[in-house]
């Protein structure tokens, strides 16, 4: 799907000073401030972005949905690393039978780089296959011949909590007549909570930065 719109001129980029400033200022729960705070300060030496408004209005147009405001909220205080950032995670607050299927296939799930997926559905038939069938909305994604998803749960806009999916199995469902939200799990208790969870980091140009300790 062909999209002009200028993403890089409505993010807003900043070091991890001012992602923290970000955070300080926002109107977030203390919690999820303090899970921000401590993912930017394992992170020192990257630098961070955050969405705004229009761009967010934007991506509701262009796939034709309606974000939770949970979600629009933390975007615009911190949207992640990058945006050209992929992470690798230390762990879900959720563990689930995707991902326990997953492992014997591939290895734990926490081994997967992850990459910003927050465009949302590039074809019909992907927005037919996640929007109506796991309704979800893609916020990260793996690709290792099949996509494995972290999203945002449409069907409950109240629900905060980062689901997990992969592609192939919502796939199955529907084929086999059954509800796509089936093979939907929650995997973080929050968009915070996950960034919280970030163990790497790895760039562009393939360099990877693990976490500073959590103390």
């Amino acid at each position: 799907m062909y999209d002009s719109f200028d993403y890089a001129a409505h993010r807003v980029m900043g070091s991890a000073d001012e992602a923290v400033g970000w955070v300080d200022r926002s109107s977030l729960p203390e919690e999820d401030k303090a899970a921000l705070r401590g993912f930017v300060k394992r992170f020192p030496r990257l630098s961070f972005y955050r969405d705004d408004d229009v761009l967010l209005d934007h991506l509701e147009l262009r796939n034709v949905v309606v974000l939770p405001p949970w979600l629009r909220k933390v975007r615009q205080v911190l949207s992640g690393p990058g945006p050209d950032v992929q992470v690798r995670f230390d762990g879900f607050d959720h563990w689930n039978p995707r991902a326990d299927h997953s492992a014997g296939e591939i290895g734990d799930v926490i081994d997967l780089w992850y990459e910003d997926n927050f465009f949302g559905y590039l074809q019909d038939e992907e927005r037919d296959l996640l929007r109506n069938g796991a309704e979800c909305y893609p916020v990260l994604c793996a690709t290792t011949g099949v996509n494995y998803i972290l999203g945002a749960n449409l069907g409950d806009p109240d629900d905060g909590r980062i689901v997990d999916l992969c592609d192939e199995d919502v796939m199955d469902d529907c084929h086999d007549g059954r509800p796509g939200i089936e093979s939907v799990f929650p995997a973080f208790e929050s968009y915070a909570s996950m960034l919280s969870h970030v163990i790497e980091c790895r760039t562009g140009d393939g360099a990877v930065i693990r976490a500073r300790d959590r103390s």
